[in-house]
This record gives structure tokens, sequence and C-alpha cells, in this order.
């Protein structure tokens, strides 16, 4: 009797294993990366310029790789902001929308009292304004010839002085390329 008890309760015990249910918990941790992007204030990055307009002082070679460029900045205004600084200028006042124009409708003003220096590498390149026969070609030259053009070379032909102004792409303080601006 007790045998078979014994057998009736390890079949019991063998049944509850083979039948039963287990609940298992299984915790999953994720870390998930997102970039975010800074906002547009604050330092550029390597691949991005600021422009200044100005009028060239002069170019200095600092070394065989560089030259150093004085700008006498200036602000290139045209619409509105134009038409306003000309009126304040000459002492009348007109509400901001309703000034008269100027002339070309563009108006050039100091920009401040400090001339600026920027680095200009030998290998930039960019454009000034030359007569070709009866007509103005935007002409493409090399820092060297943006240096002795400062200094008074007389070619290529520039169409007018460069005091006409030169707009400089500026990344830091590197100039990375530069334009004649024509102004009639």
């Amino acid at each position: 009797m007790r045998v078979a008890a014994l057998l009736v309760a390890a079949m019991a015990l063998a049944g509850c294993a083979v039948g039963g249910s287990k609940t298992t918990t299984v915790t999953v941790t994720r870390t998930v990366t997102t970039q975010t992007k800074a906002p547009k204030f604050g330092p550029l990055s390597q691949t991005e310029s600021v422009h200044y307009f100005g009028t060239p002082v002069s170019i200095a070679k600092a070394d065989a790789t560089r030259y150093l460029l004085v700008l006498k900045p200036q602000f290139f205004l045209v619409g509105v902001t134009a038409n306003v600084a000309f009126a304040q200028q000459q002492g009348t006042a007109c509400a901001p929308l309703v000034c008269p124009g100027v002339d070309d409708d563009r108006w050039v003003i100091p920009a401040g009292t400090r001339n600026l220096v920027f680095v200009l590498p030998a290998t930039t390149k960019g454009t000034v304004i030359t007569v070709g026969g009866r007509q103005m070609h935007n002409t493409t030259v090399t820092a060297a010839q943006l240096a002795a053009l400062v200094g008074g070379a007389k070619k290529p032909k520039l169409i007018e002085p460069l005091d006409s102004g030169l707009w400089v792409a500026v990344d830091v303080d590197k100039v990375t390329s530069f334009a004649q601006q024509f102004q009639p």
C-alpha cells in the first residue's frame, strides 16, 4: 500500500511538471540615440562663410602661402534699408515704406571706423570686372593678381577701380573668394 501511495504521489508530481505552466518576465532596455541639429546661431561650420563688403586698402604678402588683406568695411544697402539710410543722411524723416528711392536702388555707407584684416591664401581666386572690346567681363584673378591691382597694376584692365568695392567670402578669418562689385 505504501508503494502504491508513493507511486500515485510520484505520478501526480510528474504530471504537474509535464502539463504545468511557467511565467517568465523579461525586461528589455534599449538606448536610442538621435542627432539634434544645433541652432543656426553661434559659430559657423567649416563649410559656411560670412560675406563682407568694402574697399581694399592694401594687400601685403605675409609668407609664401598667404597675404594679408586690409579692407575698409562698408554696408552695401538696397531697397527700403537704402532708402531710409539715405533719407536719414539727408536729415529728412519719412515712413520706411514710403521713403523716396535712391539712385540705382543702392546706397553704400561706412561700416565702422576700423579696417578689417583677413588672411588671403595665395591659392584663393576671385573675379574683377574688366573690359574686353566693348563689353564687361568677370575675369578670374589670383590672390597675387589682386594684390598687384590693389598696388596699382594696370593689367588686367579694370572697367572701374577697386574703389567700387569688393565682396569677400570669409571662413573665420580666411578669405575663400572675392568679387568686385560693379557700380555704374
